[in-house]
């Protein structure tokens, strides 16, 4: 980490927060364990604030329990379901009422809880020993079913947050602590002004959306960093299980047993293993993966429902190339902030899923620095009052854009044009007639092929051409949701609808590669040798919830539906001599499921509207 001189003089302490829920069902409320790295002047009376990390990678995870779901497998046909959107609406004001059979009893306080051996705590980046450095304190907590906690592993539900929640609770004054999990001696959080921020990557960046949207008292701001705001977008996308490219057959169930570092401990885990058992059914059937519907258990894990209840204020850095948590996270969360009007910053950067810290130009670590100083120390350095949104250009690394909002004000929607005689597209949805092939998993070649492919047999998708910039126009910056929707019938009850945005053109593309660029910092680095292309974007669909999110309905083979659904957000500057490519196809072999029924796909060319979000300098 650049300008980190060496670990500040810090004192370790572990503690045991109280949470408010008891998810084990042992009669006794969960407890947590914490570990706080804070300066030792804070012995002799010094106050800091707090930067808090809600961390269930911290203590382990279950790698042999990492087994993903098949997703070589048809997608399930659904009569229609007659489900409102007000059954599937969570009740936030219904406190899950938890009233222990033993109840603690404060027999004694201690000054602290210092203890001299550090963990080696994963998934905890270097950047809190420079804050460390610089006056503030840093807290990591695993949560509920994590080693040396109680609980279980309930991932994205009210009781984790609440539990997340009940550590800021404590370092306010609010709740209780203890020296361990036995001997009932408090220990109380006064060396913290009751200032705290959070801040982290992925997970833990999602657990600062989810306790930032409790409204708790306390927490000034949250730096989320490619995170997490809704749960079901991240493991669904209109009725269709589909989560992080690269990690096809992942679900949610798939990461609380990864997280439960609690079966680490035989000893503990015996004592709980056939609750958890029990726990874990439940979750697995509350995130129905058969459907792949939004249902109650998805709302409540959609942190974008309390957004209103945000005191904090938020910096949300993401990169525009993650498809791991993609983009359609931070983009809706930004858009929620401003309905709202919550004190907001937002930077996309050209990385995948990478903390950017010292990314050269960025700035990245002197903003998030005068951000903590101004909301947790209260000084005026203009943080605030600076450009809301900055983007980094795919042309340009140097080049970051700046604006209020985003996309910027000027941008419209212009239809891309479909150059076709014919009436009629047919797609001819069949795996086995591309060179995808299930043993090999090829993923590349299937790509290559989708894409550029002039074969006049292959009929895996349709694919049309438009160049947007005229000559000496200059670049041409994309920015927003691209729209896509069309009339079409199938020979099938159900099908996978797919769309893709490409930017054609020989060139030397940004890779995920950090390269070392002198002083700490590093650039991403380029392709050796010239790509044909890029996916800008992409969407799915289920046709059978072609209305709603919630509810499957009946599909009669040859009768034609209108479908429409949005591509994931993007940012990306078209270069002058470029053009664009549209692809309509069906199963997208590295991101849905992949049956092997054969499905024919007939669309009405003229019928398909395609909305390309474009940003022209005034």
């Amino acid at each position: 980490m650049s300008n980190i001189e060496g670990k500040t003089a810090c004192i370790l302490e572990k503690v045991y927060v109280e949470t408010p829920v008891d998810t084990d069902g042992d009669g006794k409320l969960d407890l947590i364990a914490v570990y706080i790295r804070r300066p030792e002047t804070t012995m002799q009376g010094t106050r800091v604030p707090a930067i808090y990390v809600a961390n269930p990678y911290m203590m382990g995870c279950n790698e042999d329990w990492y087994v993903p779901h098949d997703v070589n497998r048809e997608v399930k046909v659904y009569p229609n379901q007659d489900i409102r959107e007000e059954d599937i609406k969570f009740n936030f004001s219904e406190v899950r009422a938890v009233r222990p059979s033993q109840v603690r009893t404060t027999v004694g306080f201690a000054d602290h809880a210092m203890t001299n051996q550090e963990p080696e705590l994963e998934c905890i980046s270097e950047v809190y020993d420079y804050f460390n450095q610089r006056g503030y304190a840093s807290v990591f907590c695993a949560g509920l079913g994590t080693r040396d906690s109680e609980g279980f592993t309930l991932t994205g539900s009210r009781e984790e947050i609440l539990a997340f929640k009940s550590v800021i609770d404590w370092l306010c004054g609010r709740c209780r602590a203890f020296t361990n999990k036995t001997d009932n001696i408090e220990v109380r959080a006064d060396w913290c002004t009751g200032n705290v921020a959070m801040s982290a990557k992925s997970y833990l960046g999602t657990m600062c959306i989810g306790v930032a949207a409790t409204g708790v008292s306390g927490l000034k701001t949250i730096i989320p960093e490619a995170a997490i705001c809704n749960w079901y977008d991240y493991y669904r996308c209109n009725g269709l299980n589909l989560p992080a490219l690269g990690w096809q057959g992942d679900d949610l169930d798939i990461l609380a047993k990864y997280c439960f570092s609690r079966a680490k401990d035989p000893e503990d885990y015996a004592k709980v293993k056939e609750a958890y058992s029990r726990a874990l059914h439940k979750l697995e059937e509350g995130e129905d993966r058969l459907s792949g519907n939004y249902n109650r258990f998805w709302d409540e894990r959609n942190y974008l429902n309390l957004v209103s209840n945000i005191k904090a204020s938020v910096l949300i850095i993401h990169g525009i190339n993650d498809w791991n948590v993609k983009t359609n996270q931070c983009i809706p969360f930004f858009k929620a902030l401003e309905k709202y009007d919550i004190p907001r910053k937002m930077m996309l950067h050209q990385g995948e899923h990478v903390y950017i810290y010292n990314l050269k130009g960025s700035s990245t670590l002197d903003i998030m620095k005068r951000w903590l100083d101004h909301y947790l120390y209260g000084i005026d350095n203009g943080i605030e009052a600076e450009a809301k949104v900055l983007v980094e250009s795919n042309l340009d690394q140097g080049l970051w854009m700046t604006s209020d909002t985003w996309p910027p004000a000027g941008w419209s929607y212009e239809t891309f044009p479909i150059d076709s005689e014919a009436e009629t597209g047919l797609i001819v949805d069949d795996l086995s007639l591309t060179v995808y092939d299930k043993e090999k998993d090829n993923l590349a070649d299937w790509l290559q092929e989708l894409v550029l492919s002039e074969e006049a047999a292959y009929q895996n998708r349709l694919k049309f051409l438009w160049n947007p910039i005229a000559a000496g126009e200059g670049d041409l910056r994309i920015t927003g949701a691209v729209q896509v929707s069309f009339d079409a019938s199938l020979d099938k009850p159900t099908a996978i609808l797919s769309a893709m945005l490409v930017d054609l053109g020989e060139e030397k593309r940004i890779t995920a590669e950090e390269v070392e660029a002198g002083n700490g910092e590093f650039t991403f680095g380029y392709e050796a040798e010239p790509s044909a292309f890029k996916v800008i974007s992409r969407g799915w669909l289920n046709a059978q919830n072609r209305s709603a999110l919630w509810r499957k309905e009946e599909i009669e083979p040859g009768r034609i539906y209108h479908y429409s659904f949005d591509m994931v957000p993007t940012d990306h500057t078209l270069a002058e001599g470029h053009q664009l490519a549209l692809i309509l196809y069906g199963i997208d072999a590295e991101a849905t499921q992949r049956p092997d029924t054969v499905t024919r796909i007939m669309i009405d060319i003229n019928s398909i509207d395609v909305k390309i979000p474009i940003y022209k300098k005034r």
